[in-house]
């Protein structure tokens, strides 16, 4: 009876035992079901493709194709200005007249030096031809020994002093002729003249003005003049769209307040160097005036350069850029034929919101990640779907 009894006993403790365990083992592999379907598995989307924009517009300011403020090249008084502010005027045209009396004085007076200089070299000459003769005389007499050495010797003496004396006057001559020359062609600047076509654009002088040479911390300008049947423009190309733009390239002009009255200008010069700051190009245009467009000097303008057709875009969903603590910027792009993860340095361009423009990195077939971890490893094997 007693072995029964602890039979019952033992039964009755495995019963209420298993009823116990089977639940936890249960609920154990249910557990590891549900983890394995919770499996990571990673949204993918390839990046877009697109056109660019058709124009880039950027702003400028309108420079005169040429520019210069001159100066007198003398000293003296304003005889009379003959221009007035924004006139038209030629090349080689008489724009004022300056009276110099002091250099005046000074060219006579080197004329009258010039004078003394050529009659002191025709006299020099004369006694040089002179002495040469008597030398010559001499020394035929002494081979016969009519003439003594110290005879001789002393007409030789006086022959090469009176050459001295003639060369010394030849040179004379010479320094009074440069001398008269350059004074001759300051009085040629006594008319101030136009330097090439173009407008009256400043004029700081009026008849009695006195006025300094050029080059004098004294000096001062008397007219400034622009030529003005074309204009100069400078414009900063930003460096994405720099490659698109090439010498002689035509260039949509505009002023802001008349968008409608395009003018075409022309690229005319490239710096080819990139600003270290602003990642810009400086490119200089050139843009005809027919004086019926209302353009002017110092005008602000805007311009378009035509880029229709040339410019592909990458751009990507933002949730694509990996956030990391280096500052590069890196994308996850999944490997469809073995289904692993790859870390992918790119250049961001501009941010439009909705996506991102790529501008080095990726060429468009990629598969990137969109629902991106922190514990995501470059090579890890994962699931991946299509979004």
């Amino acid at each position: 009876m007693m072995k029964t009894s602890h039979k019952i006993i033992i039964a009755v403790v495995a019963v209420f035992f298993l009823i116990g365990i089977i639940p936890k083992i249960v609920r154990f592999f249910v557990t590891s079901m549900n983890a394995k379907e919770a499996q990571y598995v990673a949204i993918v989307e390839k990046p877009q493709i697109s056109d660019g924009i058709d124009n880039l517009e950027l702003s400028g300011e309108l420079k005169p194709y040429l520019q210069t403020e001159i100066f007198s090249r003398i000293n003296g008084l304003v005889k009379n200005r003959y221009v007035e502010l924004g006139q038209k005027v030629k090349k080689g045209q008489i724009l004022a007249e300056i009276d110099t009396p002091d250099l005046d004085a000074e060219a006579a007076s080197a004329k009258s030096a010039l004078i003394s200089a050529e009659k002191r070299l025709m006299e020099t000459k004369y006694q040089y031809d002179y002495a040469s003769r008597t030398y010559e005389r001499y020394k035929n007499s002494a081979k016969d020994g009519a003439i003594s050495t110290q005879d001789l010797e002393s007409k030789y003496n006086s022959y090469k002093t009176s050459e001295m004396n003639w060369q010394g006057a030849k040179a004379d001559v010479d320094k009074a002729k440069e001398d008269y020359n350059r004074l001759l062609a300051l009085q040629g600047y006594k008319q101030v003249v136009a330097p090439f076509d173009g407008v009256i654009s400043k004029y700081n002088i009026d008849a009695g003005a006195n006025v300094v040479a050029g080059g004098s911390t004294t000096s001062t300008s008397l007219f400034e003049i622009q030529q003005i049947d074309k204009f100069r423009a400078t414009i900063f190309v930003p460096q994405s769209y720099v490659r698109f733009i090439k010498d002689n390239q035509e260039v949509d002009v505009y002023i802001p307040e008349n968008p409608a009255q395009k003018i075409k200008g022309k690229i005319s010069q490239i710096s080819g160097k990139l600003d270290n700051v602003s990642r810009t190009m400086e490119v200089a245009l050139i843009i005809p005036n027919d004086n019926k467009s209302g353009l002017y000097s110092g005008l602000y303008v805007k311009t378009n350069l035509d880029l229709k057709g040339k410019q592909k875009l990458i751009t990507i969903n933002p949730s694509c850029l990996m956030t990391l603590s280096s500052p590069d910027q890196y994308v996850a792009e999944v490997n469809p034929d073995d289904s692993t993860v790859h870390f992918i340095r790119v250049k961001q361009g501009k941010d439009f919101g909705d996506r991102i423009e790529i501008l080095e990195g990726l060429k468009g077939n990629e598969l990137l990640i969109t629902n991106l971890t922190d514990d995501l490893k470059d090579g890890q094997k994962v699931k991946f779907k299509e979004d």
